[in-house]
C-alpha cells in the first residue's frame, strides 16, 4: 500500500522545515510526497527541491501559474496523486513520529481513516480527542454537531473511493473547503474507522483576525461551500436523520463571531444564517455555556455576549486554566 502526502505551500519558509524534520522521521516509508506551490516568493520553493534530493522519499512538485490559494492547490493534488491513500499536512505543521506507520495498519480498505491531535508543539501540548464515532452517520453527527473537527489533515482517504465519489474543492472557495469536503466524504462513504491515537501536531499560531476571517468574501466562500455540504446530505440515505443538525452545523460556523468584544461581530453573526437563530438551544450535543451564549445572542443580548467572552473566555480560560 502506498501513500499519497499531499502539501500545499505558499510562503512557507519559516516552519516548511520543521514540517518536513517530521516527515522525514517516519519509519514508514512507502509514500510519494505531492507538493503543490501556490506561487511561492520566498525560499519555499528550493527548500522543497532539497528536501526531494536530499530524503530519499519519491515525491513531486507542481507549481500553480498563479497563487490560486488552498482549494485550487488541493485540487491539483487530488490530480496528480498516485498512492492508495491520501493524506494532509499543512506546511506550518508536524506530523508525530509514528503517524504513517499506524495509519498504514489501519488503511487496510476502509474508505475514511481518522485520528485525535495535538494542539500546539511544545511538550505541553493539549491532546485533542475526536468524538466517537463507527459509522459515517455518526461522524457527520459529530461534524455536523460541532463535537469533531473536519480538517483534512485528521484523516486518510482511500485515493479509488474519492474519485468515484467526486470529491474536490470549489476554486477560489478557501474557507471551509475542508469542511465540505469531509461531510460530502462521509456521505457518500462505506466503512470508516477511528483511531484514538495522536498521529498529528497542529501549529495554534494564528494571527488572523475575526474581521479577516469573517470578511464579506471569506463568509462567501464559507456560504458556497456550506450549500455543497447541505447538498451533499440532502441527496445521501442520511437526509432525514440529519434534517436538525443543518442548523446547528450554521450555528457553529458563525459562533467564533461571538469571541469578541465588537458589536459588529455580533451584529453580524445575528444576520448571517439567521434562520438557524431559533435553534440557538436545540444542539444538546454542546455544553450548556455555548448553547446559553447562543440563546442570548440570538436576542441580541449584547451585553451578555461581551460579559461571556471577557469573564469566561478570556478570564477564565485565559488565566486560570492557560
Amino acid at each position: 500500500m502506498k501513500f499519497s502526502l499531499i502539501i500545499p505551500v505558499y510562503n512557507a519558509e519559516g516552519s516548511l522545515r520543521e514540517s518536513l524534520d517530521s516527515l522525514q522521521a517516519q519509519s514508514f516509508r512507502d509514500l510519494e510526497v505531492v507538493f503543490v506551490d501556490d506561487c511561492s516568493t520566498d525560499n519555499s520553493p528550493a527548500m522543497m527541491q532539497d528536501y526531494l534530493r536530499e530524503s530519499g522519499f519519491p515525491g513531486r512538485i507542481f507549481r500553480q501559474k498563479r497563487n490560486s490559494g488552498v482549494a485550487a492547490a488541493r485540487n491539483r493534488a487530488l490530480q496528480e496523486a498516485q498512492g492508495d491513500y491520501l493524506l494532509f499536512l499543512d506546511a506550518d505543521d508536524k506530523m508525530a513520529p509514528d503517524a504513517l506507520t499506524v495509519a498504514a495498519e489501519a488503511c487496510q480498505g476502509a474508505d475514511i481513516v481518522g485520528w485525535d491531535w495535538t494542539l500546539g508543539f511544545e511538550k505541553k501540548g493539549r491532546y485533542m480527542r475526536q468524538a466517537d464515532y463507527d459509522t459515517p452517520l455518526q461522524a457527520l453527527k459529530n461534524l455536523m454537531g460541532g463535537t469533531m473537527r473536519w480538517n483534512l489533515w485528521l484523516f486518510a482517504l482511500k485515493r479509488s473511493f474519492v474519485r468515484s465519489a467526486g470529491l474536490s474543492f470549489t476554486d477560489g472557495a478557501n474557507m471551509g473547503e475542508d469542511m465540505q469536503f469531509m461531510i460530502r466524504a462521509f456521505c457518500r462513504a462505506g466503512d470508516v474507522i477511528q483511531l484514538h491515537q495522536t498521529l498529528y501536531c497542529y501549529n495554534a499560531v494564528s494571527t488572523t483576525s475575526i474581521s479577516r476571517q469573517f470578511s464579506e468574501l471569506r463568509r462567501k466562500e464559507i456560504a458556497d461551500n456550506l450549500a455543497l455540504a447541505q447538498q451533499a446530505v440532502e441527496d445521501s440515505p442520511y437526509a432525514m436523520a440529519l434534517r436538525e443538525y443543518v442548523n446547528h452545523l450554521k450555528l457553529f460556523l458563525k459562533l467564533p463571531l461571538l469571541m469578541s468584544t465588537d458589536k459588529a461581530h455580533y451584529e453580524t453573526w445575528y444576520a448571517w444564517f439567521p434562520e438557524s437563530n431559533a435553534d440557538a438551544m436545540g444542539n444538546k450535543a454542546l455544553p450548556l455555556r455555548t448553547r446559553l451564549l447562543q440563546w442570548v445572542a440570538s436576542r441580541r443580548q449584547w451585553w451578555a455576549v461581551k460579559f461571556y467572552y471577557v469573564f469566561v473566555y478570556r478570564f477564565v480560560y485565559g488565566i486560570i486554566y492557560r
